[in-house]
This record gives C-alpha cells, structure tokens and sequence, in this order.
C-alpha cells in the first residue's frame, strides 16, 4: 500500500514494506522507522506512544517556534525513557512534527550558520562586520524570525567563539569594536 494511500485514510497509523526501510505514515507525516513488527500491523501500545510523543513535541513548540539544544534533548529523552521508542524513533516523530508546524531546532540551525561561517572565515579564519550581519540575518530566516536580532548575534558570536574563528578590524581606523560590543 503506497504511504499517500496511507496518510489518505485519516492520519491512521500505517506501514508500507515496498523497500527495505520500513516507514510509518500518522498524524499527516512519514517517518522512517526501524520497528518491531508483530505480524504485519504495529501494537497499539506502540501506537499510542508514538501519539503522545508526538503531542509531547506540540505541546513544547507551543510556546516558542524556536527550539532550543537542551529542550530538545529533553524531549528525546522523555521519547526514549517515557514512550520506550530508539532514538532513531523519537528523532522521526520529532522531525516529522517539526516539520508540520514549523518549528525550528538550534541544533540544526547551528549546523547550517557553521556552514555558512566556515565558508566567510576562508583560510584566514577571519569574519568581517559585513559577513558577520549578513549570517545575523539568515539566521533569523532559518529560525522563521523566532529569534530577536540582538539574540542572533550573540548566538553568531558563540558560535565564532567555538569555532575559533576571529573578527576582521572594520572602520575608519580599523577595530573589533563592533565585535567586542555584542553581549555573550
């Protein structure tokens, strides 16, 4: 049965074995899914976790769009302790409600800013005031604005700081003021 078959029948919990990964269609979204099968339908206890799960990441996106590291470690662990899922389970449904109500995780927007980083710093390892605003803003578009611009920059800087990576002088007479300025 294909998964839009699947997610067609009222976002009731089914499974498609057409390849060799095994994926799971419920609540409107499609995760891939390592599982214990029982016969070929999933146990209701399984299910029910998976659900609660599921609104246990709504419930937390309810407040703020903007994931932080730590909350989202929290959740991963009440996936795995609480609802008896792997990792790669709670990971899923995570992404998968994440996806549905736009909410944004700091750990991945982390990677994608590093990237961007990496890729201003050069061989130098020097960011300048330009690059440096300019990464402030896209990553204020990666998080869909949840963040405020003063708290972009902060987390820009941290994310300089571990890095290693060092201010460009910028001005008239060349300084890091517009560095050292912004608040940890």
């Amino acid at each position: 049965m294909p998964l839009d078959a699947l997610s067609a029948h009222g976002g009731k919990a089914g499974w498609d074995r057409g390849d060799r990964r095994t994926r799971c269609s419920f609540a409107g979204c499609d995760v891939d899914l390592a599982t214990q099968w029982v016969g070929f339908q999933m146990t209701e206890a399984v299910e029910d976790c998976r659900r609660k799960f599921a609104d246990l990441v709504k419930l937390n996106g309810i407040s703020s769009k903007y994931i932080e590291r730590d909350t989202e470690r929290r959740i991963l662990e009440d996936g795995v302790v609480r609802c008896g899922l792997t990792l790669e389970e709670a990971r899923g449904v995570m992404r998968c409600v994440a996806d549905d109500y736009d909410l944004v995780f700091e750990s991945e927007t982390d990677r994608r800013i590093r990237q961007v980083l990496d890729k201003h710093a050069g061989k130098k390892g020097k960011i300048g005031k330009k690059q440096f605003n300019q990464t402030a803003s896209i990553l204020r578009d990666f998080s869909n604005d949840s963040i405020s611009e003063e708290e972009a920059r902060r987390h820009i800087k941290r994310i300089m700081t571990d890095n290693g990576w060092q201010p460009k002088r910028a001005g008239l007479i060349p300084t890091k003021r517009w560095y050292r300025k912004i608040e940890t």
